[in-house]
């Protein structure tokens, strides 16, 4: 019997034996032979046999440290022998006996050393495995070149089932990472487990058998990543599409065009990889809505610098205008900035068309900024030497703005800026005279006064009582408009005095508002009363238009307050009001026989019949600029509307 035999070589016939031995020979195994064991996945190489010590497994300390390890002998019978087949993928040993053959089965990735053991008169075929398990095989024949085989085996089946295992731990890692939403590092690491598995695949390859096992196992774990993969890639495209929008919010249209082609690129990587989720039609879908949003990009810059000339050009208020005018200069500066130097531009707008409108607008901002320093000169003229500074401080800074745009974009336009700026030092005040004002206005109290009182030429002589009014208007997008600063005429400013007020439009400029000065109670007239009283009840809600008329009542027929307060309603005053007063005007006749030598005592009053009341209430209104309609509908005797205004006062 020849104890070992080399496979490759042509012996074959080892493989298809069974049957015992008889007188002559001994029979082999008993069930099945050998070839029907190996598997189409593997390769036999050696066949190493023995008559009568079959094989024994033992534990690597003496005992067997796995309890799934049978440990002892197992041996022949009589009429039958022993066999170690060894291939590719394993080492089969397999004991004839009449009651059935015996086989054990021990991978090659298991196989930590092989290695031949000599006796005196066998040596023995010696396996440790990773389980604490060995196995000996004994035979008379030279086991060397089996023993070199199985360790080159079990080497390259090591080191192709580390890679396996550590592309699994990856794999495991990659999970993880993408349930957390970091699918930064899943795509970082897709290209490690590929690399992983490709060298186990071709750690392998030198072992047929091996190359097929590990194979499998690869692809399965491709599978899986591949998984990962594609839904990292649309996840990070959907990631970067909302980048790109927070940046197209924040006007960074380059990093947001940037962000937008990053996603682009993602939807485009999700669809190379083989793999069933997100759906083909999904990722397709999401791909033309981000197509549409990125020719709004490349449309927006430009059309916001549009815009900001629209709303510039369809706004009467200078202020208004200068700030639209600015934004139209920065934003088409930013146009004309976009992708500078490219190539391939990925904003609209012809660069030759974008410097002619660039120009166009730098020419409206200094026309905008010389109407505003203009507007503030004629402003200034007959007004008095304070009102006359805060005017020209105006002026002069409109006219410095205007004049750093001019020089470096428009020199054409700063001719008419130095006009103005001639204009503008002949109509500065001498700082003496401002200053001789603000001694004289030392300690009397001053009220603001806004415009529109002053276009009505209302007087602005003193009253006791009255109220500071001012208009602040608030810029919005398009629709904030800012009053300009009005002056009174010189007759208008003979009898007042003047104060800088923040007219609420623009940080720099202050606004020359008339005030009056408070003078002595008794200097006051009766035509100066009705103006200011005219000023209060045109500012006035509707709820407290009655309450108005009846102070107005006092101010027009002679009552005159020692500054207490006073309170009223729609219905007019009470007597114990009018008791508490204790005050008398100038002699009036009240109508229908009434003597108000007294003045308006709850006596006079009380002394009028409706016909005469009504029209104390009627001359009260009118004094104070209101119409007064008399209606005679049984619930009012009295219509009276202010001026410019709908809204209308009823008394009955």
């Amino acid at each position: 019997m020849k104890h070992v035999i080399e496979v490759e070589n042509g012996d074959a016939q080892v493989l298809t034996e069974t049957g015992s031995g008889g007188l002559i020979g001994w029979g082999f195994l008993h069930d099945r032979p050998l070839a029907e064991y190996v598997e189409q996945t593997e390769t036999p190489r050696f066949v190493v046999r023995n008559r009568k010590r079959g094989f024994t497994v033992e534990g690597t300390d003496g005992e067997a440290s796995d309890e799934a390890v049978e440990t002892g002998q197992v041996a022949p019978d009589g009429d039958h022998s022993a066999a170690a087949l060894v291939t590719d993928v394993r080492v089969l040993f397999a004991v004839g006996r009449a009651d059935g053959d015996r086989t054990r089965s021990v991978p090659l990735d298991e196989v930590v050393d092989a290695r031949t053991e000599a006796g005196l008169r066998n040596a023995a075929l010696a396996l440790d495995t990773v389980a604490g398990a060995q196995y000996r095989f004994p035979s008379r024949g030279d086991l060397d070149a089996v023993r070199e085989f199985v360790d080159a085996a079990a080497g390259i089946w090591s080191r192709a089932e580390r890679h396996l295992e550590a592309a699994e731990e990856t794999l495991d890692r990659v999970e993880q990472a993408f349930e957390a939403g970091d699918v930064d590092v899943v795509l970082a690491a897709v290209g490690d487990v590929r690399g992983t598995l490709d060298a186990a695949r071709e750690t392998a390859a030198a072992l047929d058998g091996a190359a097929a096992s590990v194979g499998d196992r690869v692809e399965a774990y491709r599978e899986r990543l591949r998984a990962f993969e594609r839904r990292a890639y649309a996840e990070q495209a959907e990631q970067a599409r909302e980048r790109g929008h927070t940046r197209w919010d924040d006007d960074a249209y380059e990093t947001a065009a940037d962000h937008f082609q990053r996603a682009a690129e993602s939807y485009a990587a999700a669809l190379s990889v083989d793999a069933d989720r997100p759906s083909d039609e999904l990722i397709e879908r999401r791909r033309a809505n981000l197509d549409a949003e990125r020719e709004r990009l490349a449309a927006a810059p430009l059309e916001r610098a549009e815009q900001a000339v629209e709303l510039a050009r369809s706004t009467d208020d200078t202020e208004t205008a200068v700030t639209w005018w600015e934004r139209a200069l920065e934003r088409y500066e930013r146009v004309r900035a976009l992708d500078w130097g490219r190539d391939d531009p990925r904003f609209d707008g012809d660069r030759e068309a974008i410097r002619e409108r660039l120009a166009t607008v730098v020419e409206r901002l200094v026309d905008a900024r010389c109407e505003r320093a203009r507007r503030a000169l004629d402003a200034a003229d007959g007004a008095p030497p304070a009102a006359v500074a805060a005017a020209c401080d105006r002026a002069e800074s409109s006219l410095d703005a205007a004049r750093a745009v001019a020089r470096e974009r428009v020199p054409d336009a700063l001719d008419a800026v130095e006009e103005l700026d001639d204009r503008l030092a002949a109509r500065r005040p001498d700082p003496s005279a401002t200053d001789r004002e603000d001694t004289d206005d030392a300690g009397s109290a001053t009220v603001v006064v806004p415009p529109e009182a002053a276009d009505e030429d209302a007087s602005d002589d003193g009253e006791d009582e009255t109220e500071s009014r001012s208009e602040a208007s608030v810029e919005s997008d398009g629709d904030a408009e800012t009053d300009g600063t009005e002056t009174g005429d010189g007759a208008d400013s003979a009898g007042g005095e003047w104060t800088l007020a923040d007219d609420g439009t623009d940080d720099e400029w202050l606004t020359a508002e008339r005030t009056a000065t408070s003078t002595d109670a008794g200097e006051v007239d009766d035509a100066s009363d009705a103006d200011v009283v005219a000023d209060a009840v045109a500012d006035a809600s509707d709820a407290d238009v009655l309450a108005d008329a009846a102070d107005a009542a006092d101010a027009v027929l002679g009552s005159e307050t020692d500054g207490g307060d006073r309170e009223g309603d729609a219905d007019g005053r009470s007597t114990e009001d009018d008791a508490r007063d204790g005050e008398t005007g100038t002699a009036r006749d009240g109508g229908d026989g009434i003597d108000t030598a007294d003045g308006w005592t709850p006596a006079a009053l009380g002394g009028l019949d409706a016909d005469g009341f009504a029209r104390v209430v009627a001359d009260c209104f009118g004094a104070t600029g209101w119409t007064v309609d008399a209606v005679d509908d049984g619930a009012v005797d009295l219509r009276a509307r202010p001026r410019g205004r709908r809204t209308c006062a009823r008394a009955s």
